[in-house]
């Protein structure tokens, strides 16, 4: 553990107000007060302690209003750039909503407002005095037992978390009544009283500067010893370590060493006739321990032993110790060193250092042990000493020891105080770092709620943490608002672990309600969320309606919907299908439809579409409505899923998700990959029927290649004003098309052919693409019968238009041999108005020559030469 080093503030630059209420006009008086101010305000304006000058230290006695204590606060924490000090002894008082009030002369429980509220004090000290360097405030307060019932959770700690100031040290009485106040005779209240007897008289051993935690833990240790209710502490920012006075014991020439405090304690005894043993040799001494034992009087020899190893010198029990362990005498040498552990710390530490001296190393371990046995009080002051001779091993032992014997007498928190008063406070830590792994949880945590109420907040928040299950199973508004303190003091992963392992314990619908109530209770939201969150994947149905019904009942409908959509996001299809009935049957059809939208919106997609093959028409009409308008990837992967096990609402889902979508956007080309052939077909009819140039071409740029050649081919089939406007739009930014025009409109399906090319043909540059599109089909290349075999289908399906086009194109330019190839290929088509058309061609085009029966019978077309020519010819002959 760090220490930083305290620093005594300058008194020029410092501030403190002291007030104080002895009389009152219907609460019992406490006279003491008037004591406590007179005595802190010479202490603290004392040039050997602090040396405030007198006006910076102001000291109200029974101050007649609220008015009059702000006034002063407030200038004191405007004027101070130092260190301020704010100091309350009187009554103190709590309304009904826990809020503390220091009670001033006329105030009581039916008068308030004559009292001044701790918050108002709170904010002049955080919110005015920003440049301090140090804030201290110290509240000696009474307040009755019922006061501390209620949201608090009834626990002395209360007092303490309500005043702290963040970034300063708060240090309070936490006094129950009056007479542990302000106990009948004594000067000062109990509790000031131990303030000032430290600040007056000093700490012997002590640092030069008392810094706060050091002034805390000596005044718990005299309250303690005196049976007065102990102080507690709160700091953030190193506020422990702020200093106002010095250490009067060290000014000028410092007393003897004071070591820790060790208890009173009664020795064994010589026996009466048996004092000589104290001065014989070990050897003689146990000849006599022995005859006695032959003699049956174990008894008798027992505390002849005992009496030796309880009084004489150091080396003579370290001979005595050596003698019986060459005599085998176990149990007698474990018998010497409990006894000898039992001596003033001093002694022990001499025996000690003559066993090692000795060569009995192993005695002297034993010995230590048995010492941290004993007394907190002996064993603190015992490791006082082996600190100051550098014993780091032995004090280790005996710490272990000492943790071990505090734990079964309940006693861990005592020992913890004990060594901080002597001064080890490194060797706590180390301690209490150990404790996690050496003792049941039960003992962790009383340690760790008795470290808290000291004000060691942050070493009982890691004890917390280490027993997170432990502290889970305490009563959930406890848990809650420790977790609350966890995270607020800035331990959120200790807070947040401790918070898991509370929720985890939730299994039913009481529990779960108990505990979101307790985090709700001290503004842990996030935390009461995450409990509903858990609750909705593990409770059963019933429990979910059961929950739902509880959070309505006080009026958490916010709460009980959001519980209620985790459920269903969650859960199966089969689930979510009962629990929104049941929800309709217990007459809230409003929230089983919000329900049912909000599975819709968050469920997973595998969730959604077993849903939607489950529930009614018009459940699924929303359920459609509501998934249509997912993310992008989720809808995508509801159009797979649908696809695959349903086909129809496929095609239903993907209307509804057209219906949201312009042609620009990204949405259709992932929902194309879902969709089969007509669903596309239908979608990119509707998208071209709205569309513009702009967004077509975005969208022709989104799709694959075949489906987009799909949306050129409907484009053009829609008519030439739509297709000029994409042919335009691709020309003028050519930078935002993945292709050309002509690319799209080339490798089109010959079944789109005809429509394709009576599309094109009224365009502007339609015979442009037209003879493109033709000279693409008719490509010697790719062979005679493929050419031949669409230009058929064409003449099949009624587009004979189209089809002569694609002939002519076919046969335009070819040799008389590849004509010949041509018409056979045609022939074994078996279309006989296909060769009409082709002789039809060659007449055409061959008349001007007179060559055209010529040609006709050359290319395997005989029967469609005229026979006029023939027999002329032949006749001529």
């Amino acid at each position: 553990m760090t220490v930083h080093q305290a620093q005594l503030p300058d008194p020029r630059k410092s501030r403190a107000v002291l007030v104080g209420v002895s009389e009152y006009t219907t609460l019992e008086g406490l006279p003491g007060v008037e004591n406590n101010i007179a005595t802190l305000h010479e202490a603290m304006t004392d040039p050997e302690l602090w040396g405030l000058p007198a006006e910076h230290c102001v000291a109200l006695l029974n101050p007649a209003s609220p008015d009059e204590v702000l006034d002063v606060v407030h200038q004191a924490a405007s004027e101070a750039t130092d260190a301020l000090l704010f100091y309350y002894a009187g009554h103190g008082l709590l309304d009904n909503r826990l809020e503390l009030y220091l009670a001033l002369p006329g105030a009581d429980n039916d008068r308030l407002y004559r009292a001044v509220r701790y918050d108002d004090i709170r904010r002049e000290v955080v919110g005015t005095a920003l440049s301090c360097y140090g804030k201290v405030v110290l509240l000696d307060c009474c307040y009755s037992g019922r006061a501390l019932q209620g949201g608090m959770g009834g626990s002395v700690d209360d007092l303490a978390d309500q005043a702290r100031v963040d970034g300063t040290y708060l240090m309070t009485a936490t006094a129950e009544t009056r007479k542990a106040l302000a106990p009948p005779g004594e000067r000062y209240t109990a509790f000031t009283g131990a303030l000032v007897d430290k600040l007056t008289r000093g700490l012997p051993d002590g640092p030069a500067l008392l810094d706060m935690e050091t002034l805390f833990h000596h005044m718990k240790a005299d309250l303690q010893a005196r049976h007065f209710p102990v102080p507690q502490q709160r700091s953030r920012n190193d506020g422990r370590a702020i200093a106002l006075v010095r250490n009067r014991w060290g000014i000028g020439q410092r007393a003897p060493v004071e070591r820790p405090r060790v208890e009173q304690r009664v020795l064994p005894q010589m026996p009466k006739g048996f004092e000589a043993s104290l001065r014989h040799r070990p050897v003689d001494m146990y000849a006599v321990v022995q005859e006695l034992r032959a003699r049956r009087q174990d008894e008798l020899a027992q505390q002849v032993l005992a009496a030796c190893a309880a009084t004489r010198p150091d080396q003579e029990v370290a001979a005595i110790v050596g003698l019986l362990r060459r005599s085998g005498a176990t149990t007698d040498v474990v018998n010497v060193l409990a006894t000898a552990g039992r001596r003033e710390p001093d002694d022990v530490l001499r025996i000690v250092n003559a066993l090692h001296d000795t060569d009995l190393p192993s005695e002297a371990s034993l010995l230590i042990r048995e010492a941290g046995h004993g007394a907190v009080g002996d064993a603190a002051a015992l490791a006082h000493l082996l600190q100051e001779h550098g014993r780091a091993g032995d004090l280790v032992e005996l710490l272990d020891a000492a943790l071990d014997s505090a734990q079964a007498s309940s006693s861990l928190i005592d020992l913890v105080n004990a060594l901080w008063v002597a001064g080890l406070r490194d060797e706590v830590d180390s301690l209490i770092e150990r404790t996690v792994t050496k003792l049941p949880a039960s003992a962790v945590l009383a340690l760790a709620d008795e470290l808290r109420s000291v004000g060691r907040e942050e070493t009982a928040f890691g004890l917390y943490a280490a027993s997170a299950e432990a502290v889970a199973s305490r009563p959930p508004e406890v848990a809650a608002q420790l977790c609350h303190a966890m995270i607020e003091a800035g331990r959120t992963a200790d807070g947040d672990r401790l918070a898991q392992a509370i929720i985890d314990r939730t299994t039913v619908s009481r529990e779960v309600l108990e505990v979101a109530l307790a985090f709700w209770s001290v503004g842990q939201e996030g935390l009461a969320e995450r409990v509903l969150s858990r609750a909705a994947e593990v409770l059963s149905n019933a429990d979910v309606i059961t929950l739902v019904a509880e959070l309505r009942a006080r009026e958490l409908d916010d709460a009980a919907h959001r519980f209620c959509l985790r459920g269903m996001v969650s859960r199966s299809a089969r689930s979510i299908q009962e629990i929104i009935a049941a929800l309709r049957d217990e007459g809230w059809p409003v929230l089983a439809k919000e329900l049912l939208e909000g599975t819709a919106a968050q469920a997973p997609p595998r969730t959604v579409v077993d849903l939607l093959r489950l529930c009614s028409t018009g459940d699924r009409q929303r359920v459609l409505r509501v998934s249509s308008e997912r993310e992008q990837h989720d809808v995508a992967q509801l159009m797979k899923i649908l696809a695959a096990v349903h086909p129809a609402i496929a095609r239903e889902f993907a209307d509804r998700v057209m219906t949201k979508f312009t042609t620009g956007n990204e949405m259709v080309p992932v929902i194309f990959q879902g969709l089969d052939e007509q669903a596309k077909e239908q979608m990119l009819a509707s998208i071209v029927e709205t569309g513009d140039g702009p967004g077509l071409v975005t969208l022709l740029n989104g799709l694959s290649a075949a489906d987009a050649k799909h949306l050129m081919f409907l484009t053009v089939r829609s008519g030439p004003a739509k297709f000029l406007s994409v042919e335009c739009e691709m020309a003028e930014n050519p930078s935002r098309s993945r292709e050309s025009t002509l690319g799209l409109l080339l490798g089109q399906p010959v079944t789109r052919l005809a429509e394709l090319i009576k599309g094109l043909l009224p365009a502007s540059n339609g015979k442009y693409y037209v003879d493109a599109l033709l000279s693409e089909v008719a490509e010697p290349g790719r062979g005679f019968p493929a050419i031949a075999q669409e230009v058929t289908f064409l003449f099949d399906e009624d587009e004979e238009m189209v089809g002569r086009l694609l002939l002519h194109k076919a046969l335009a330019g070819r040799s008389a041999n590849d004509l010949a190839s041509f018409v056979h290929a045609l022939r074994i088509e078996g279309r006989p108005v296909v060769l009409a058309a082709v002789a039809a061609w060659v007449k055409e085009t061959y008349d001007r020559v007179g060559a055209t029966d010529g040609i006709l019978r050359q290319i395997g077309l005989a029967e469609y030469a005229s026979r006029r020519s023939l027999f002329g010819k032949r006749g001529k002959d």
